[in-house]
């Protein structure tokens, strides 16, 4: 708490912004407010920093951005003589600041900037960093969090999130610096604010993924009858996801009139996730007679998709239309619709937490799949590895299970607007037949078996907390979890280093625990198996409520 204390004192006299001062002396005799905030450095989780806004070390503040942009010049002065950095940013309150703010500090140090005009999607900062053969790239985006988080996503110049290796050796780059050094010397490289070639590039790109299951009259006709009801989710998919359904000439586009405008505030959806049902009630008002609801979250790297079931609509998972697309891409190239080809050195990519289904679905139709660490920066490296060795068009396709997906080789990010093209491919070629999404599912599970999964969170409150979360995953780790279901499990602890545990049980049952890279959390991933629909969600229950019971005892 000491250290706390200190850092606390040394901002509060340092020359500040208003909002940033009025939340210091807001928390002057709050010990907890200072611990939390000031017991250290914010540092690079998933590709980046992400947290609250606010004042502090451990806060997203325009302070702590700055030292983060110190130690990213350096890192990219030491590599490149003149580098070139993309800049985008998605609809969240401060967001565009951050990004001017960023861009003004890399031109101080000699680093030029390509700044976006307006909220862009992530996979469209991912796609004009090799567009422009820039030598990175950086987001301000928290993704799907709600509205008090903002973050700093980093790319390389591949366009892939930085992988671990890298992020820490930026962060021995930033640590180098305090958060209020004064510069030595002003360089003012360019700053550009770039006009629409980069967007018309990327459609152009997106375009070249539409794949037909039919000839093009046929597909043009099921399109047409095609009904979507899409939310952009006051974020920065509205522009190119509408985009997406003119060229492909969807008959009937429904827009969530409440959730259309850029907000950073979310006011109808304090916690924008297309995971939850609940961010789909303003959606559901508008969806008489539509086929599918669509949303996308604030920057657009993440799909959701609700469909009918029996008469009314309801939520597919991330897993299922990760199965859907698997199963959907693999039956196009092997029919042979536009010169595609499957064999068998295509590979499907997918995090080890993702749906084994998608195994499933790969051994029957020939293909290999391959499991990585979650995080799609880390199928991004498997594209590039495959690129390396000569193979790039053997990627097929990749997903998490948190409604990542991506087609093509055209960008290296999951991608919402990608996943909103297929989404409406696959329910045209499903409703020519007379069948929903969920009919599909039906019939992939009666040939590959029923699998039901969960996935569970349980949050804590703040870092003093966090030791909770090592001891679980301690105990874990050391065995102290022996059986579930009554039945021995066999635990992998091959996958300890990225802090991930995973375990099966005889039928092929898997649960996994994590703790998120993001926030304080703990991620839990059940998937159960069985001969018939009602046994797969029998033995999920029973699952889910064991090991809960088990993960509760360190909250």
């Amino acid at each position: 708490m000491d250290n706390s204390i200190k850092e606390y004192t040394m901002w509060k006299s340092q020359s500040l912004p208003d909002d940033l001062m009025a939340e210091l002396e807001a928390c002057e005799n709050d010990m907890e407010q200072i611990h939390d905030r000031f017991c250290k450095d914010m540092t690079f989780g998933t590709s980046g920093l992400r947290g609250k806004m606010g004042v502090g070390s451990n806060r997203m503040n325009s302070v702590v951005i700055r030292r983060a942009t110190m130690g990213i010049a350096d890192y990219l002065l030491s590599k490149y003589e003149y580098p070139v950095v993309v800049i985008g940013y998605d609809t969240r309150i401060n967001s565009k600041e951050y990004a001017l703010g960023v861009a003004k500090e890399l031109s101080e140090r000699g680093v030029e900037t390509r700044v976006f005009k307006e909220p862009t999607p992530v996979p469209v900062l991912s796609f004009a960093v090799r567009y422009l053969e820039a030598a990175g790239g950086i987001m301000i985006t928290a993704s799907h969090n709600p509205k008090e988080y903002n973050g700093y996503k980093v790319y390389d110049h591949y366009g892939n999130q930085i992988e671990d290796k890298k992020a820490r050796l930026m962060e021995k780059y930033i640590e180098k610096h305090n958060y209020f050094e004064e510069k030595q010397e002003v360089k003012n490289a360019p700053v550009v604010i770039m006009g629409e070639e980069v967007k018309e590039a990327y459609l152009k790109a997106l375009k070249n993924q539409v794949l037909l299951w039919t000839d093009e009259a046929g597909a043009s006709q099921a399109l047409s009858n095609l009904s979507v009801v899409y939310t952009p989710l006051n974020g920065a998919g509205r522009e190119y996801v509408t985009s997406t359904f003119d060229y492909l000439a969807v008959g009937q586009v429904t827009p969530v009139e409440e959730q259309w405008q850029w907000d950073g505030s979310f006011p109808t959806c304090p916690s924008p996730n297309p995971e939850y049902d609940k961010t789909f009630e303003r959606a559901l008002a508008y969806a008489e007679g539509a086929d599918v609801i669509i949303a996308t979250d604030p920057d657009c790297d993440r799909m959701g998709v609700m469909a009918m079931s029996d008469g009314t609509m309801k939520r597919l998972t991330g897993n299922q239309v990760g199965e859907l697309m698997l199963d959907y891409i693999c039956n196009c190239h092997r029919n042979g619709i536009g010169g595609k080809s499957l064999g068998s050195q295509k590979v499907a990519y997918k995090s080890y937490v993702s749906s084994p289904v998608a195994e499933d679905i790969a051994d029957y139709y020939g293909i290999q799949l391959k499991n990585v660490p979650t995080g799609f920066k880390n199928i991004a490296f498997e594209m590039e590895k495959l690129k390396e060795e000569g193979r790039e068009e053997d990627f097929l396709f990749g997903f998490e299970e948190s409604l990542g997906y991506l087609y093509g080789n055209y960008t290296r990010d999951k991608d919402g607007v990608l996943a909103a093209q297929m989404v409406c491919l696959i329910a045209a070629w499903l409703k020519s037949q007379g069948k929903t999404l969920f009919d599909r599912l039906e019939e992939i599970y009666q040939t590959l078996g029923y699998t039901e999964s969960e996935n569970l969170s349980m949050y804590y409150e703040s870092e003093k907390d966090r030791y909770k979360m090592d001891n679980l995953m301690k105990d874990l780790f050391a065995g102290r979890l022996e059986s579930l279901m009554g039945q021995k499990l066999k635990a992998d602890l091959s996958h300890q280093g990225i802090n991930m545990y995973k375990a099966t049980l005889p039928g092929g049952h898997q649960v996994i625990v994590r703790p998120s890279g993001t926030e304080l959390k703990i991620k839990t991933y059940f998937f159960a198996k069985g001969a018939t629909r009602d046994e797969a969600r029998a033995n999920l229950k029973m699952l889910t409520q064991e090991l809960m019971d088990f993960v509760k005892k360190y909250r």
